[in-house]
């Protein structure tokens, strides 16, 4: 384990996420960068098909059968949980000990579902602006100032 406390920091929205590091003189360093091209797809764009339809018991009514999770939530998961995936092969490899989550609060949402006990128990911050348009260098004053401590 390092001499002080290695940091990560998750930029992310829906559709694309950084993981950066946080470097002993405070620099911040790209990890790995992922894109999820459904994420920024819209909705309906999502669906190749019609919602099913069902008939009413009584009477000749047909209408849409909703699902109870939409394509775009599921699409979100499923990112989530890549993103996740790649925290904890970099939590095993002890390749940080601390995290920052950054993402616009629903998908901040999503991330705190997908991670497991150990990852949470990593987190020092978290930042609930989407900010995955900045550059790298432009990041560092919208982070909590325990990512560089």
């Amino acid at each position: 384990m390092p001499a002080h406390p290695t940091t990560w920091i998750l930029v992310a929205d829906r559709a694309q996420a950084r993981i950066l590091d946080v470097g002993p003189d405070g620099g911040l360093r790209e990890v790995a960068c992922f894109a999820d091209p459904e994420g920024r797809a819209a909705g309906r764009d999502l669906e190749s098909d019609r919602p099913p339809r069902v008939h009413e018991s009584v009477g000749g009514t047909r209408h849409a059968i909703e699902p109870h999770t939409s394509l775009h939530d599921k699409t979100a998961t499923r990112f989530a949980r890549l993103l996740r995936d790649a925290l904890v092969r970099g939590h095993d490899k002890h390749s940080f000990d601390r995290l920052v989550l950054v993402a616009p609060p629903r998908f901040l949402g999503f991330l705190r579902d997908a991670l497991d006990k150990a990852l949470l128990d990593c987190v020092i911050g978290e930042v609930g602006h989407d900010l995955t348009g900045l550059a790298t260098h432009d990041l560092r004053g919208h982070l909590p100032d325990e990512a560089f401590a």
